[in-house]
């Protein structure tokens, strides 16, 4: 009996733009894998963070901010053997589209060295996205690296200071400062009142742009 060999698959996805996406819709589904089971990430509990008694994570965490539509960008993480004796681990890389996970896969990982995985990120949509990379080891300690992704509003204009005018007492005078954002998605601000003082007030703290 023949069998068909398998290669690579790319996904492709109609290109959507222009309509930012309600906070409530944050994140990206895992790609089906419903043809090629995976005992491991079935059957397995992935919750322990940064390190165990084998594997430190370097960084614990991994985070695409800023980023630009249809622009790649590329993080470094690093599985450290912190443990006396060489080891032997299973990386099941992340899940969806949005990011793929590169390295070199070694027979046995030697105390002190590590692995070295690659990241990439290409974002086809205004919004946040979540991956992680899981990290099955002897035992139960198994490792979970969250991966993140999410654009970042570092356009604001907050004026340094800001001048009220001379006002009669009893009076009042009042200084609007807009926030806007030059990304195409809602966001949410908060406002801190570090030294609060009778004579001035700010509002609204919390609020919501859509």
């Amino acid at each position: 009996m023949e069998v068909a060999p398998s290669g690579p698959q790319t996904l492709s996805e109609a290109h959507r733009r222009g309509t930012p996406l309600p906070l409530s819709q944050l994140v990206e589904g895992t790609r089906s894998r419903a043809s090629i089971p995976n005992h491991l990430l079935d059957s397995k509990i992935y919750a322990k963070l940064k390190s165990n008694s084998q594997i430190q994570a370097e960084p614990s965490e991994l985070h695409f901010s800023s980023f630009e539509l249809g622009k790649n960008y590329t993080k470094i993480l690093k599985l450290i053997n912190t443990s006396s004796e060489a080891i032997n681990i299973h990386i099941i890389p992340t899940q969806t589209k949005y990011f793929q996970t590169t390295y070199t896969k070694k027979c046995r990982l030697i105390p002190g060295l590590a692995y070295t995985l690659e990241v990439a990120f290409c974002p086809e949509e205004w919004r946040y996205f979540y991956d992680c990379i899981r990290v099955h080891c002897k035992g139960e300690e198994n490792l979970l690296i969250p991966v993140h992704a999410y654009p970042v509003i570092d356009d604001l204009h907050i004026p340094p200071h800001i001048d009220l005018a001379a006002v009669p007492l009893g009076q009042s005078v009042h200084r609007a400062i807009p926030l806007r954002c030059s990304c195409p998605i809602d966001f949410e601000f908060q406002v801190y009142v570090i030294q609060p003082h009778e004579a001035f007030s700010v509002h609204p703290l919390t609020g919501k742009d859509v």
